[in-house]
């Protein structure tokens, strides 16, 4: 199963990553949520490997501490499917947004439980 769609420069991927300040990244991204049962031992791996490139000591600790609040939230919250197939609507603004288009206005809202 392939991660999602490709375009021309690379997936365009499950999430839209938006910064603070409203852009989107033009590199290529991956998401970890906090219900995939993997994202532990994978952001305790970046960690390892941010502390052998001396990156900050303190972000490196921050990391590990994530990798623990994620385990904390799958245990009370439950496991999730990342690898499920799509199963909700597509939202255009959000699909132009991702495939790159200049300008999109999207609306979010916190998801509910």
């Amino acid at each position: 199963m392939k991660l999602w769609a490709k375009t021309k420069e690379f997936s365009e991927g499950k999430f839209l990553v938006v910064r603070r300040d409203g852009s989107v990244p033009r590199w290529p991204h991956f998401v970890l949520g906090a219900r995939d049962p993997a994202a532990p031992a994978a952001l305790r791996a970046y960690a390892d490997v941010a502390g052998e490139f001396g990156m900050d000591p303190e972000f490196v600790e921050s990391i590990r501490e994530l990798a623990d609040d994620f385990e904390r939230y799958r245990l009370r919250e439950g496991t999730g499917d990342p690898d499920a197939p799509p199963h909700r609507k597509d939202a255009p603004d959000v699909l132009a947004a991702l495939r790159g288009a200049a300008r999109a206005i999207v609306a979010v809202w916190r998801e509910g439980r």
